[in-house]
């Protein structure tokens, strides 16, 4: 083949073909298509290194690459992005184990990149944003990581984006949304966490949407339930509460739909997508009329209605009974206070008078007892008209006599309590 320099198209695909991929496939740089995919190359002289890029970098016309299916390992060539006509580069299944290289950013001829299904780690290049005419980008089954790069929304070309098994993560991001020719969005078997972004719904000629095994929460969007082109569903494995977007239930392009492994509650579309019952399977509360293995959802609504009733008649019926305690309570206590303002003091001693004795008998008694028949050393004063002691009532008074001299040999007693006067 060394003999043959105008060689414009090579293909060795489907074949046994084992060892080496010759280092000179033709001395001429003409060639413009070589694919040998579906072969058995596993020389070492195949390991994609800075060496072989040297053997690839003569054929500067290349616009066609398809290496898939074969044992290459080692690193991508940083110098296929000086392939400034290359239009499809497909190396898919193999055991490459790089980063990508962001110069393949330079080839902006590119129109599908098929990096699929190798050990790839690193991030995803924000340089492919640069890519005008990219329509296909295939990134899923390796092992990459971080965030997946906003510039990614500037591919208004890219029809088919797949992002799959990787170890991807943070929010999917609603530049995404930019992508109105996008056909198929693959981005399941990651990390993504958050809600479904609603500008995902406005990819109105989607037809295939796949968010399994991640972590995303929130409800679906309602205009994902808009996307008439949509066939197919799959947003399964995740932690998505709330209820299905009612208008989902007109569309009727939708053939295949996976929601299972959920928390979603309410009514399930009546359309023939989520009819098996593996496509709902294990979510929190979901119902439906003519679909078996849930209950119908009149019987459900009935009794969430019965349990809204009871709730709000209990919540009214404690109100009102806190409000009635509250007033009666506030009613109480101005009548005591009330009662203290408008008590007059000779009150106090007519009350002192019921509890300790009728007329008085019971207090005079006590009173001699407590002041030792008014000894003198119970005495606490003199005065002109008599003689002042001090007796402790057992109810807890402190109360003050005054024994009044009296001429005829009579003896008169005068209580003192609360500055309130009382003759005995």
């Amino acid at each position: 083949m060394s003999n043959i320099i105008h060689l414009k198209f090579l293909q060795l695909d489907e074949n046994n073909f084992i060892g080496a991929i010759s280092d000179e496939k033709c001395l001429g740089r003409a060639l413009g298509h070589f694919t040998a995919f579906g072969n058995h190359f596993t020389s070492p002289r195949n390991q994609l290194t800075e060496d072989k890029a040297e053997s690839f970098g003569v054929y500067l016309s290349l616009n066609y690459i398809d290496l898939s299916n074969n044992n290459f390992y080692g690193e991508l060539f940083e110098k296929w992005g000086q392939y400034h006509i290359l239009s499809h580069l497909k190396i898919s299944n193999n055991n490459i184990s790089s980063a990508i290289p962001p110069q393949l950013s330079r080839a902006t001829q590119l129109h599908r990149l098929d990096l699929s299904s190798n050990h790839l780690s690193g991030n995803i290049p924000k340089e492919f944003g640069m890519l005008p005419l990219l329509f296909k980008l295939l990134l899923g089954n390796n092992n990459l990581s971080g965030s997946t790069p906003l510039e990614l929304g500037k591919l208004l070309n890219l029809e088919i984006l797949d992002l799959a098994s990787n170890n991807l993560n943070g929010l999917i991001p609603k530049q995404i949304g930019s992508l109105w020719k996008l056909l198929s969005l693959n981005s399941s078997v990651n990390r993504f966490v958050d809600s479904i972004p609603d500008e995902i719904g406005k990819m109105h000629i989607l037809g295939c949407l796949d968010l399994s095994q991640n972590m995303l929460i929130g409800e679906i969007p309602t205009l994902l339930g808009e996307s008439k082109n949509l066939e197919t569903l799959n947003l399964s494995h995740n932690g998505l509460f709330g209820s299905i977007p009612h208008t989902v239930n007109d569309q009727i392009s939708l053939t295949v739909a996976d929601i299972s492994y959920n928390q979603l509650e309410g009514a399930l579309p009546n359309i023939k997508a989520f009819t098996p019952f593996e496509a709902f399977r294990n979510n929190k509360g979901l119902c439906g009329s003519c679909v078996t293995h849930l209950k119908p959802c009149n019987a459900i609504r009935k009794k969430a209605n019965r349990l809204s009733v009871l709730i709000i008649i209990l919540l009214i019926v404690s109100t009102l009974l806190f409000i009635f305690a509250f007033v009666i309570g506030i009613y109480f206590l101005f009548q005591k206070l009330r009662k203290r303002k408008t008590k007059s003091p000779g009150e106090n001693v007519e009350d002192l008078f019921a509890i300790w004795g009728h007329g008085g008998e019971m207090l005079y008694q006590h009173i001699i007892q407590e002041t030792d028949n008014f000894s003198s050393k119970q005495c606490i004063g003199i005065g002109g008209y008599g003689d002042v002691y001090k007796a402790d009532l057992p109810i807890g008074r402190v109360v003050t006599v005054k024994k009044l001299h009296s001429s005829e040999g009579e003896i008169w007693l005068t209580l003192e309590l609360s500055k309130t006067r009382c003759i005995l």
